[in-house]
C-alpha cells in the first residue's frame, strides 16, 4: 500500500527463485522456515450502521489495534528498543533468521466506501513485524487464499509440489470481526473458512458458539487486547512449534469435512419444516 514494510522490503530483495513464503532449489519448492504467518479477514470496509441498529456489525479498528499490540509485544519480548534500526531487521529476515514470533501478513478481502480510509490509517501504523494488504478476489480465487488447492500436495512439512503462486495463497488463520446487530445471524465467512480447513479467531456475540467451538476449531475475543493475546499464543514457535494452532487446524479440518450443507439441513432444518408443513 505504498509504504516499505516487513513484506515489501524482503520482496524487493528476492530473486526469481524465491518468494516471501517459498524457495525453489533444484526445481523443488520449499516453504521457508522464517516465512510470515498469513492471516485472512474479510470485511465490507464501511462504517455505516445496519437498519435499526446503533452499532456496526463489524469493527475493523479491533483488528488494527490488535496488530499494533502484537507488533509492540513481540518487540518487547525480544528486548528490542524503539530506536532499533529497521534496516538490520530486514537484513536478518533476508538472511533467514528465525524469531520466536513470526511476521504477520494480514490479507483483508472485500471492498466498500471506507476502504481507502482504512488503507491510509494502516500506512500510519509504523509496524515492524506486521503488514497489511487489501484485495478483492474472484469467487474461484477466494478458496485458494483460505486453504490449499486440490492440486497442491504436501511431500514433507517443508517441501511442496504445486504452482508456487497457489502455495503462497494458503492461510494459517482466519479472523472474523462480525458481531451481528441482531445477535441471531452467523457469519458466512467463518463457514467458508471452516470449509477450507482454516481455524478462526472470531468476535464473540450471543450465538457464535453454535459455529465456533472454543479450543476445537477456533477462539473467541471481545477486545483488541484479547485478539492480540490469541495471536501471540497461536503463533509462538511458528511454523513448526505452534501446537495450539495445529490443534485448531485439525479441528477446523474436521468441521469442514463433517459439517456439509445437506447433513446440516437434514439434521436441523428439515424436522422443523416438517413440523410446520404437517
Amino acid at each position: 500500500m505504498g509504504n516499505a514494510d516487513c513484506i515489501s522490503v524482503e520482496k524487493e530483495m528476492e530473486g526469481m527463485n524465491a518468494t516471501i513464503f517459498t524457495s525453489k532449489i533444484d526445481g523443488e519448492i520449499f516453504l521457508k522456515p522464517n516465512r510470515p504467518a498469513l492471516v485472512v479477514s474479510s470485511t465490507s470496509c464501511k462504517e455505516s450502521l445496519p437498519p435499526n441498529s446503533r452499532t456496526p456489525d463489524e469493527d475493523f479498528s479491533i483488528l488494527l489495534e490488535a496488530a499494533v499490540m502484537y507488533d509492540r509485544r513481540v518487540a518487547a519480548t525480544l528486548g528490542e528498543e524503539d530506536s532499533m534500526d529497521e534496516g538490520q531487521l530486514w537484513i536478518d529476515i533476508k538472511n533467514g533468521k528465525q524469531f520466536v514470533y513470526p511476521r504477520l501478513l494480514f490479507i483483508i478481502t472485500g471492498k466498500g466506501p471506507d476502504r481507502k480510509k482504512y488503507e491510509e490509517r494502516i500506512k500510519r501504523l509504523k509496524l515492524r513485524r506486521v503488514a497489511f494488504r487489501t484485495m478483492w478476489l474472484a469467487s474461484e480465487d477466494y478458496p485458494l487464499l483460505l486453504g490449499k488447492s486440490a492440486d497442491c500436495q504436501t511431500i514433507s512439512p517443508l517441501r511442496i509440489t504445486a504452482d508456487p503462486s497457489k502455495i503462497a495463497g494458503s492461510a494459517d488463520l482466519g479472523v472474523s470481526l462480525h458481531t451481528s446487530s441482531s445477535g441471531l445471524d452467523l457469519p458466512m465467512k467463518v463457514v467458508d473458512m471452516f470449509g477450507c480447513g482454516l481455524p478462526v479467531c472470531a468476535a464473540s456475540f450471543s450465538c457464535i458458539e453454535e459455529l465456533v467451538k472454543v479450543n476445537k476449531n477456533g477462539l473467541l475475543f471481545s477486545t483488541s487486547s484479547e485478539l492480540a493475546d490469541e495471536l501471540m499464543m497461536l503463533f509462538k514457535g511458528f511454523p513448526e512449534d505452534c501446537n495450539a494452532l495445529k490443534s485448531l487446524k485439525d479441528g477446523a479440518l474436521s468441521t469442514g469435512s463433517t459439517s456439509k450443507w445437506s447433513t446440516e439441513w437434514g439434521t436441523y432444518a428439515l424436522p422443523l419444516v416438517n413440523q410446520v408443513v404437517g
